[in-house]
């Protein structure tokens, strides 16, 4: 699910809340989502 997300949030099809939601749906951890939003910044 981790890589499933990042892919969608980095090419922008995903929001920010989309991937908060996952947070809170235990999809992913809150140290993954700011991985994730760590990728997108370097992008």
């Amino acid at each position: 699910m981790y890589g499933r997300l990042k892919r969608l949030y980095v090419t922008g099809k995903l929001s920010d809340t989309g991937l908060a939601n996952a947070v809170i749906k235990g999809w992913i951890t809150e140290e993954q989502r700011k991985e994730i939003v760590a990728a997108k910044k370097k992008k």
